[in-house]
């Protein structure tokens, strides 16, 4: 299972968004936002930040990242991939392989 959150950069959190069913999930990739995922099945928090976000909204949702990955297993990993340098594993992950 894989649960997806947006960050908010108004009110400098994530909020979780709905996935609809079929829809792949490198269609949510979007270079103005940042995104974090929680894969379950690989216990890792993927936090993605898109090539037009903010130094400042990366650095802040850095710092929130830790708080969500806490509300699903404390001994989830967190990697940080940024929008065009993407890991094969995120690219899996999403769908892009």
């Amino acid at each position: 299972m894989i649960f997806v959150y947006k960050f908010n950069e108004e009110l400098g959190e994530f909020e979780g968004i709905e996935i609809k069913e079929n829809v792949p999930l490198f269609e949510l990739l979007d270079s103005d936002k940042i995104l974090l995922l929680v894969d379950v099945h690989s216990e890792k928090v993927w936090v993605w930040q898109g090539q037009n976000t903010s130094t400042r909204m990366k650095f802040i949702s850095a710092q929130e990242a830790p708080k969500i990955r806490d509300k699903h297993d404390l001994a989830f990993t967190i990697s940080s991939v940024d929008d065009s340098d993407e890991t094969a594993a995120f690219k899996i992950l999403v769908g892009l392989i």
